[in-house]
């Protein structure tokens, strides 16, 4: 597997995630707010989910896309993470992200996502890029239309059945600037 390169936006920078970056994951997936859609069986056991981030951080995962941390660009810090992971046992490559609360509501999920995505498509060649999502989770199927994704229906993955949103390396192409990752 080779390195994951840095990417950036006009306001932020997308950076591999690290051990250092394991405490305030940690606490993000533990705030009964950001997860209110994502471990619908109650939050997370603290312990496990600190065992299960540090197995992820050092062997890299995942093998294909790629997992970057989220930081404005002129002031460094964690505000989520943003990436391209597997969809359970589908052999489909996910756009996944999560932000600490302090970074909802400015673009940031937006932002970070379409330079994830334009990475994936044009660097990655990954066809399709598919997105899942709580049904009642509006503020994130919303990024997701806004990314150019298109729902398919409701799909069962995760135990649940979700929203379910693909783009076809086509679609995005005809539908993406040339340099998609500098617009916010």
């Amino acid at each position: 597997m080779s390195p994951q390169p840095e990417l950036a936006t006009a306001r932020l920078r997308l950076r591999p995630r690290t051990l250092a970056d394991l405490e305030a994951n940690l606490a993000m997936d533990l705030d009964p707010e950001v997860h209110r859609f994502i471990f619908l069986r109650g939050p997370p056991d603290p312990a496990a989910q600190r065992t299960a981030l540090i197995q992820r951080i050092e062997s890299g995962w995942p093998e294909r896309g790629g997992l970057w941390v989220v930081e404005w660009r002129e002031q460094p810090g964690f505000l989520g993470w943003c990436g391209l992971i597997p969809l359970e046992d589908s052999g489909l490559i996910e756009l996944g992200y999560r932000l600490v609360r302090a970074a909802w509501g400015q673009g940031v999920a937006t932002e970070a996502g379409r330079a994830v995505l334009d990475h994936g498509v044009r660097a990655l060649g990954l066809d399709p890029i598919v997105a899942v999502a709580h049904p009642d989770n509006q503020a994130s199927r919303h990024v997701l239309e806004k990314l150019g994704l298109r729902y398919r229906g409701l799909r069962f993955h995760y135990g649940l059945d979700l929203a379910f949103y693909a783009l076809t390396r086509t679609e995005y192409l005809v539908g993406a600037p040339d340099d998609a990752s500098a617009a916010p």
